[in-house]
């Protein structure tokens, strides 16, 4: 049999074998629940938030979309990154610190259709989205972008880790750290604590305001292709805690990226929450700042990205000269571009 523990809005707090407890924000596909007590299980389904390779924005001719700055448009992601296919160098590291932004629910702006009877329009139809969760992911990672200037091409491989920022529409906030190497979901950083005399699993605290640095760094076995040995580490420095863990993944090491992004689900890209403006502090490859001119996508300079959420809200990096500190600003009308000063 199997017994949930307890199930708050989109807050879900399990037992899995071994006494473990997870908690967290979850999209529940399918809860199984049996009446009664006894062992617990976790043989039910749920999908936590995914941060995803990026996904392009296309003209109708199938040509990729440019925004503010000669920035890339995407669904998904929005930010800075290099590419091997430009540059020519592979990347082995990478880190960036940043602030927690405060989230807040924004219900998405209507959408609007011109309605046709014998060949005259005759009224507008207006159709808005009804959401009960919004998601915002702030992180640095390896891979996961366009391989060739086209974009044909997307790096399946991404290794990632950085903070989760949700909101739903009463108000109800969750913040928490993750770490995630595709195609595997996220894994959600934990502390044991005993608990009912078993030791269980609880999110390490993240709050609004907190000062996040996060880095990964390829060990061993360090050339695309290879099975590699990372070292992921991330500080809270306001909360005075450090994550630090050894993994093995295969990476192309084919790019480095800061991000702001909308996460996915198995149904697709997420609604982006309201996170206002986060500012990044970048470097790469032994703690290089990048300090490379933005001179467009697939130049041998650093690519600026802008996200188009398909419901409606955007996220615009800050223009800079030579990338180093940058912004990126949240918007709510995909028509016009949220102004993004530097930092």
């Amino acid at each position: 049999m199997m017994r949930t523990i307890g199930i708050f809005g989109k807050s879900l707090v399990r037992f899995v074998p071994g006494g473990k407890l997870i908690a967290g924000t979850f999209l529940i596909v399918g809860l199984l629940i049996s009446s009664g007590y006894g062992d617990a299980t976790d043989s039910f389904a749920v999908v936590a938030p995914k941060h995803n390779h990026i996904s392009v924005r296309r003209n109708g001719d199938g040509s990729l979309k440019f925004g503010p700055s000669n920035s890339l448009e995407s669904y998904n992601w929005s930010g800075y990154a290099l590419e091997n296919f430009a540059t020519g160098q592979t990347y082995t590291s990478a880190s960036a610190s940043w602030t927690v932004p405060k989230v807040s629910f924004q219900a998405p702006a209507p959408t609007c259709h011109p309605i046709s009877s014998w060949g005259f329009s005759s009224h507008v139809s207006c159709f808005t989205p009804s959401l009960d969760t919004e998601y915002t992911s702030s992180w640095v990672g390896i891979g996961g972008i366009c391989e060739n200037a086209s974009c044909t091409l997307v790096d399946s491989t991404l290794i990632q880790l950085g903070t989760e920022q949700e909101v739903s529409a009463d108000g109800a906030t969750f913040y928490y750290a993750w770490y995630e190497m595709l195609p595997n979901a996220e894994t959600m950083i934990t502390s044991p604590v005993p608990c009912g005399g078993q030791i269980c699993n609880v999110p390490r605290p993240v709050f609004p305001g907190d000062s996040i640095t996060a880095s990964l760094a390829c060990q061993t076995n360090c050339t695309s292709g290879q099975n590699q040995t990372w070292l992921l580490t991330l500080t809270d420095a306001t909360q005075k805690w450090t994550f630090s863990k050894t993994v093995t993944y295969t990476s192309t090491l084919a790019s480095v990226e800061w991000i702001q992004e909308a996460p996915s689900s198995n149904a697709g890209i997420l609604p982006l929450a309201d996170f206002a403006t986060v500012t990044f502090n970048p470097t790469y490859n032994g703690s290089q700042n990048p300090n490379i001119p933005n001179s467009g996508f697939g130049s041998i300079g650093v690519d600026a990205i802008t996200m188009v959420n398909s419901y409606g809200a955007t996220s615009v990096p800050s223009p800079v000269a030579r990338l180093d500190a940058f912004s990126t600003c949240w918007g709510n009308n995909m028509a016009y571009f949220a102004n993004c000063p530097a930092p």
